[in-house]
């Protein structure tokens, strides 16, 4: 009696299933290639944003990862319906006097960072200390070094996670 041979472990499906992963591989691959990184500038938006601009030594861009936003009043909020849905509960009305919100998205980082000019002192009298703070949030995506004035005024942090997962 002839005794059969046991069959292959790999087999015409699973050789479809692996060259159709290593397409979908491939194709994350390219993709990874030809996609920009997401966006780079900064922006300075809001009451004296020109004097702000002018003191970091930074130009305005339309694609901003990192944009800075001047408040004389927390009530001119809700008439920047899109900065205040990314503010949310985090600014208003005995918030702190700078709010630094990241949204976290893959390749699209942004930074989002309000300062209540009121907390300050007013755009006159501490604008040394809003263009230093403005700075620093600039150089970094997670700044953990001491404030480099106005101790007194609050710094918040709001991280929102991807995929509607929430704030930390």
């Amino acid at each position: 009696m002839i005794r059969k041979t046991p069959q292959s472990g790999w087999t015409g499906k699973r050789t479809l299933l692996a060259l159709a992963c290593l397409a979908l591989v491939g194709v994350y691959g390219v993709s990874r290639v030809f996609t920009s990184a997401g966006p780079v500038g900064f922006a300075v938006l809001g009451d004296h944003a020109d004097d702000v601009r002018r003191a970091l030594g930074v130009e305005q861009s339309t694609q901003a990862a990192v944009t800075i936003v001047l408040l004389n009043r927390w009530d001119t909020l809700p008439y920047l319906p899109d900065l205040d849905a990314f503010c949310g509960d985090a600014c208003g009305k005995g918030a702190a006097g700078q709010v630094a919100v990241t949204q976290m998205r893959y390749r699209q980082t942004r930074k989002i960072v309000f300062f209540h000019l009121p907390d300050f002192g007013g755009f006159e009298v501490g604008e040394e200390c809003v263009v230093a703070r403005a700075a620093q949030e600039l150089r970094r995506i997670r700044v953990t070094a001491p404030l480099p004035c106005a101790a007194e005024v609050e710094r918040a942090a709001v991280w929102q996670l991807p995929a509607g997962l929430g704030r930390i």
